[in-house]
């Protein structure tokens, strides 16, 4: 089984799983709470901090079928989830804070190495090698 799908609204949940029922595709809705149910609650997609394991997910079963589902959600327009999609996002477009820690990272591994490489000359003449 792998996700394909998770939202915090179980109206979207519904609709996918019945999209990839009606494809003859088999899933499985995960993280559902039927007697804990909210009626209305007010969420933002853009959340960052929210954890989004606590979403209902929608999973398909066999492993062949996952192809097929991924562009069945491209054609409505649902980009599939991605596993570590936002890390990967961040990854190959940094932010500009993390651009300067990058930065500072190598400004330290190149000082530490020519402290290291003096440390070496230095003991390397106490011991008359040179």
């Amino acid at each position: 089984m792998r996700q394909i799908y998770t939202s915090p609204r179980p109206e979207n949940i519904d609709r996918v799983a019945a999209m990839l029922g009606e494809h003859g595709i088999e899933c499985s809705i995960e993280n559902r709470s039927n007697w804990n149910k909210r009626s209305y609650e007010r969420f933002s997609y853009s959340q960052r901090k929210e954890n989004r394991d606590r979403w209902e997910q929608v999973w398909v079963s066999k492993a062949d079928d996952y192809t097929r589902a991924r562009t069945l959600l491209r054609e409505v327009g649902i980009e599939p989830v991605i596993r570590h999609g936002e890390e990967l996002a961040l990854a190959r477009n940094p932010t500009p804070e993390m651009r300067r820690g990058s930065v500072a990272n190598r400004v330290r591994r190149i000082v530490m190495l020519a402290v290291a490489g003096a440390f070496v000359v230095v003991m390397l003449r106490y011991m008359g090698l040179i």
